[in-house]
């Protein structure tokens, strides 16, 4: 069997420090000016006081210190190598029940995918398309409302933290149980989310929290039920094709964002997270430049000059990754497709990116 392993610099880890593994050095390196190398080392439960740090930024006095629990007896460091575990341990009859899903351990993807994770909650409050969520989505929430989500002033990454504070005590009170439409609360279940995962991003620079954030991730795991247990069978008729298309694409793709928040809570809590089952097979619509359209003609002028007039082409994750490499794609490309190709193939589909970005 294979050794799980775990990323860590050499400097670092000599050092008995820990390590944010970042391109093309990770910040303890970058600030002292010395070489900064990645090596590979087994991951086991045997870890140093140094793996209970928080290995995200440097430690800040005024902060309590975050103790984390143990490392389970065995992490992958690749989402490949948890999924060949779960694989492996599959039977005609499905899987043991006595079989625990791995753990893995990814410092370094997490590393990776922080511009693009970071730029989400700032978008999503600035109502713009998101990998996620479609601006179309905003306005079809409350086209017919007297709401004044809508109407909301430009938001600036400067008062982004202010309005994510004064927004959070809307989503608190908001009852579910009383008329609110599907796209009315799906636009509000990705503004938690983007609050959670700002939260999150800052606490792994070692920042500030939101200051409700207890409240907000146990509303999330209440949304995530309530959005599981109310997905629509059918749409409205008077939505046009446009309309039902992004309200349809933005579902699926909130059931993986919705994976993705929960894994990255548990990376910063924990410093690794439990493979999802069947992941994989979450299907989204990945051709090139439908997503991206912003207005119903452009999205009919891209459905009937590359795609036949089709109006959707649903697609895995799995299957998405295994028909091609780290780089991007010509005819499945865009924001979430990038991403997965950074979550799934790391450092080497970060710097295809980010050599296409320095062109």
């Amino acid at each position: 069997m294979t050794t799980p392993l775990r990323k860590a610099c050499h400097a670092c880890r000599k050092a008995k420090r820990p390590c944010r593994a970042e391109l093309p050095k990770c910040p303890r390196c970058l600030e002292k000016g010395i070489d900064c190398k990645y090596d590979l080392e087994p991951v086991t439960n045997t870890s140093t006081s140094a793996s209970t740090e928080r290995p995200h930024g440097p430690a800040d006095a005024s902060r309590p210190q975050v103790v984390r629990e143990p490392f389970p007896a065995v992490v992958y460091d690749s989402i490949q190598a948890a999924h060949a575990d779960a694989v492996k341990n599959y039977t005609p009859n499905g899987l043991d029940p006595n079989y625990k899903f791995p753990a893995c351990s990814t410092p370094e993807t997490f590393a990776l995918a922080f511009a693009q994770l970071n730029e989400i909650p700032l978008a999503t409050f600035q109502h713009r398309t998101t990998p996620f969520c479609h601006a179309q989505i905003s306005r079809l929430a409350w086209a017919n409302s007297k709401d004044g989500a809508a109407q909301e002033r430009e938001v600036s990454a400067e008062l982004l933290w202010t309005v994510m504070e004064a927004k959070q005590n809307r989503l608190l009170s908001l009852d579910l149980s009383q008329q609110t439409s599907f796209s009315q609360f799906l636009d509000a279940f990705h503004q938690l989310m983007a609050i959670l995962l700002a939260s999150t991003l800052s606490k792994a620079r070692g920042g500030d929290e939101i200051s409700g954030l207890a409240q907000l991730r146990f509303l999330f795991h209440k949304w995530t039920q309530h959005f599981h247990s109310h997905l629509p069978r059918t749409l409205q008729g008077h939505l046009s094709p446009w309309q039902a298309w992004t309200l349809a694409e933005t579902t699926r793709r909130t059931i993986i964002f919705v994976i993705m928040v929960e894994v990255l809570l548990e990376m910063v809590d924990r410093g690794y997270f439990y493979y999802r089952p069947m992941v994989e097979s979450l299907p989204f619509d990945a051709r090139t430049g439908v997503w991206e359209a912003n207005t119903e003609e452009e999205w009919q002028a891209v459905i009937s000059e590359h795609w036949e007039g089709v109006d959707c082409s649903l697609v895995s994750w799995h299957e998405f990754i295994e028909r091609g490499g780290p780089e991007p794609r010509k005819e499945q490309d865009g924001m979430l497709q990038r991403l997965l190709l950074v979550a799934y193939f790391s450092k080497d589909a970060a710097m295809i990116q980010k050599g296409e970005a320095a062109k």
